[in-house]
């Protein structure tokens, strides 16, 4: 029977309502646009119902022991930590993500911590981003609540018997700088900006004059001398620019041009007085100079050698788990998009002068090296690690005055055996934790004859090249890299016997900016086909068997997801897609679709349109198609994607497939873009674990060891 709220209209060109866009393009079919209105008494009910079929899913039996697992992973992980300890005014400062929520602690020098988020946190929250001051007396810290994406600094003294302090008019991911007796933030909306000073004294605030007219977005670095670095972007588009002042204390200051021309910063870290920035090689500026008006343009620093490239075989002994079966070589990727010639993703300060030592960390097609030198001194650096999943330098420590110090903490993911953390105080290799993943890579080809590497991890290194159930994530956008990185929910995969496979699709940053470029505006459905390319490689090759393939992905990486199974539907036994856009007709409508025509096209325009109906999961669900087992997941505080986008594929696939797998919605009035917090995020990792399960044929394991295939 019919469901009365799911009308039976195809997906296409209704009859009698097509709009003209041009030779033989019409505007498409819209049958469930009803859902946008989010609340309506129909579009409740709607819901209502798609949560009885989420509770009916026969999945359930399995969840309890997914959950198990999971929490077993949780309680045994080394490390919960989602970024590198910081240090600052002699105190170290750490942030963990626990089952009941997030946590900020200091550290004194005696060892004893105390938790500082006590009464500012709830189960509910995330800690969104937060910076010590140097010399320790307090820490900024941004919360997202509900997740919601607000802006807003809670100011949290580590000293006894102080009161926590709240700047409301922060915005969304503040930029921020300590000069003096100053925090400087970004405040406004996410986009749109003012400088804002408050002296912490006295709980004086003012705005400091910018050197642009707004509107405007800006991002904020500050150095120990007080000298500070502030990068402007015209809103809503226009060309970067970048000024460096010496602030002490005025309300205008006195912003110095900087002429960056032909430089592409990817990085930079400043002592108290010289900025290195990292372009197509280090840089060196003078900031004494600069605040003078004596200088305005960067100097080369002595090149290292020229010895990065995509990462050979040859960089990994036999000794070393993390293996590369086959890469694609350099010619290949410089004809398809670049070589990513060792971009340099961050850079560290360790210590004071001009000629300090710095840790600079590279990203080599899909690893990382980090390297330990001095400028100046080509025969002085060392690498100190190789690593081929996701790696991240702290921030530049401050010693008990203030100073910065000589040191950094760096943080590794391992998707096996969780994350792990050194401090960086000296040259020499970093001693490595005993276990490590069996993490390989190999290549597939996509449509057009384009190699895309594929990172995979192994359940065990004896199960290298055995079949397994494999679960696929993607990216591929934004010129934002996927890393392999630590979850506990992944990790539980891996135990239960499955594999993962990070798809390194154009779109992403894996492989340098041509490789972004390659995977924007028209370019999106070579990215689809990079994936689907990949899913197919690993059968081929035995990675897996047909029917033992799922995928799961949030954001970009889901829409790539949702566009690779209604173009494709046999190839995936299972899919779970986190707020995926799915109309992309209307991807401008709401959220911030407003913000990305450069990522994906405009869809006025009619060329840009046919290229967005071309891989748009929503219209090219076909009546009559057997599709997989789907899970989509949204929450209602999402200020990015409208959760309507998978409310439309949801309706559409439900109405459209004629398989006995299920097509499931998972809505949270709490949830956002980000996911959700504490114990709702376990409880929803082990439902996606138990749909990706039940399609692949991955049980969990009913014990404490051994898994269920």
């Amino acid at each position: 029977m019919a469901d009365p709220d799911q009308p039976a209209v195809p997906l296409g060109p209704a009859p009698g309502s097509p709009v003209p866009l041009g030779p033989a393009l019409t505007a498409p079919a819209d049958p469930y646009r009803w859902l946008e209105d989010m609340d309506a008494p129909r579009t409740r009910a709607w819901l209502a119902a798609q949560q009885r079929l989420l509770d009916a899913r026969p999945q359930r039996a399995d969840e309890p022991a997914w959950t198990a697992l999971i929490d077993r992973v949780g309680q045994e992980a080394p490390d919960r930590t989602p970024t590198p300890p910081a240090e600052a005014g002699g105190l170290v400062f750490r942030h963990e993500r626990r089952p009941d929520g997030d946590l900020l602690t200091v550290q004194r020098p005696d060892g004893t911590r105390h938790a500082l988020l006590d009464d500012a946190v709830r189960r509910t929250d995330r800690i969104a981003g937060w910076s010590a001051d140097p010399s320790g007396r307090l820490v900024a810290v941004q919360l997202h609540r509900d997740g919601r994406e607000n802006g807003g600094l809670h100011l949290l003294p580590t000293r006894p018997g102080e009161r926590p302090r709240h700047l409301p008019d922060a915005a969304p991911y503040a930029t921020l700088a300590f000069a003096g007796d100053a925090l400087l933030y970004t405040a406004g909306t996410r986009t749109e900006h003012a400088l804002t000073a408050r002296h912490l004294s006295d709980g004086t605030t003012r705005r400091l004059a910018l050197p642009v007219p707004g509107p405007v977005r800006l991002t904020l670095y500050g150095g120990p001398g007080g000298f500070l670095l502030l990068r402007t972007r015209p809103q809503p588009s226009g060309p970067a620019r970048w000024w460096a002042t010496r602030w002490t204390g005025e309300a205008a200051p006195d912003w110095q041009a900087l002429d960056l021309t032909g430089f592409r910063v990817t990085a930079l870290d400043l002592n108290e007085s010289v900025c290195f920035l990292a372009a197509d090689r280090l840089l060196t500026l003078d900031l004494a100079a600069v605040a003078r008006g004596a200088a305005d343009r960067p100097a080369p620093m002595e090149a290292p050698p020229a010895d990065d490239g995509p990462a050979p075989a040859g960089l990994f002994t036999p000794a070393d788990p993390f293996t590369v079966d086959a890469m694609p070589t350099a010619d290949a990727l410089s004809a398809v998009g670049g070589a990513n010639a060792g971009q340099v993703t961050a850079l560290r300060v360790l210590g004071p002068g001009r000629t300090p030592r710095l840790a600079v960390l590279r990203r080599i097609g899909t690893t990382h090296r980090l390297d330990l030198h001095r400028p100046g001194a080509v025969a002085d650096r060392v690498t100190a690690l190789h690593w081929s999943a996701r790696l991240r330098l702290g921030v530049t420590p401050y010693d008990g005055q203030g100073k910065v110090g000589g040191a950094v903490w760096l943080l590794a993911d391992d998707p096996r055996y969780g994350t792990w953390i050194r401090r960086l105080d000296g040259f020499g290799p970093i001693a490595m934790p005993e276990r490590r993943a069996a993490l390989r890579t190999l290549t597939a080809v996509s449509r057009d004859g384009t190699p895309v590497p594929v990172t995979l991890c192994d359940p065990e290194p004896q199960a290298r090249h055995r079949p397994a159930p494999t679960v696929l994530t993607v990216y591929g956008g934004f010129g934002i890299p996927l890393e392999p990185s630590w979850d506990p929910a992944m990790e539980a995969w891996l135990r239960a016997g499955g594999r993962i496979a990070w798809v390194h699709a154009r779109g992403g940053g894996e492989l340098g900016p041509t490789w972004a470029a390659a995977g924007r505006g028209a370019g999106k459905s070579a990215t689809v086909d990079d994936f689907r390319a990949a899913a197919a490689m690993l059968v081929e090759r035995g990675e897996a068997q047909a029917g033992q393939l799922g995928a799961l992905a949030a954001s970009n990486g889901a829409l790539v997801i949702a566009a690779a199974l209604t173009r494709e539907p046999g190839l995936f036994s299972a899919a779970v897609c986190v707020a995926p856009l799915a109309d992309l007709a209307r991807y401008q409508v709401g959220g911030l679709g407003r913000l990305w025509t450069e990522e994906y096209g405009d869809p006025t325009d009619p060329q840009a349109l046919r290229a967005l109906l071309d891989y748009s999961p929503y219209h090219r669900v076909e009546p009559g198609t057997a599709y997989p087992a789907v899970l989509l997941v949204t929450g209602a505080n999402d200020a990015r994607v409208p959760p309507w986008h998978s409310w439309k594929l949801c309706a559409a696939l439900g109405r459209a497939t004629t398989g006995e797998a299920p097509v499931l919605l998972d809505h949270h009035d709490s949830g956002g873009h980000q996911g959700r917090q504490g114990a709702d995020a376990w409880e929803l990792a082990a439902r996606a674990l138990a749909v990706l399960g039940a399609g692949t044929g991955l049980r969990p394991p009913s014990g404490p060891s051994g898994p269920q295939l």
